[in-house]
């Protein structure tokens, strides 16, 4: 009986011990520290135009820009270049056409934080207005039951 014991409390012994050892050895490295960012590198400017639907603030005839102001404040610089093509609907255009208050619709190149070259001007002209016909419906009324 404690040959049996001696033997049982031996094999537990290796058994629990060889792991613990085995954990020892199996530690991990400490993680290599993240390199220093260097100065803000710029993300990639994306060859894909975007959409463009802004109402021109302020136009700058000297340097062909449109500004759009939105809600927050701040300001969106959006330039003419010399091979923006201009048209309002299916007419020839030029930028002089386009007034302040308007809604300049298109497609535009960001560039910069808050600056845009314009691709292309398909429409512009004073904001829609809705027709009345197009207002508010009232909710339909709940049906009766009979």
């Amino acid at each position: 009986m404690k040959r049996i014991l001696f033997t049982l409390t031996l094999a537990a012994a290796l058994a629990f011990g060889s792991q613990s050892a085995f954990a020892q050895a199996k530690k991990k490295p400490a993680p290599a520290p993240a390199p220093e960012p260097a100065a803000k590198a710029e993300k990639p400017k994306s060859d894909k135009p975007i959409p463009m639907y802004v109402q021109a603030d302020e136009i700058d005839a000297s340097t062909k820009t449109i500004i759009h102001t939105n809600k927050d404040g701040k300001k969106s610089k959006n330039s003419v270049t010399a091979t923006t093509e201009i048209k309002n609907g299916d007419k020839e255009a030029k930028f002089e056409d386009i007034k302040v208050g308007d809604m300049v619709s298109g497609l535009r190149k960001k560039t910069g934080e808050g600056t845009y070259d314009i691709v292309k001007i398909t429409k512009f002209g004073p904001k829609a207005e809705k027709p009345a016909g197009e207002a508010k419906k009232p909710a339909a009324e709940p049906k009766k039951k009979k």
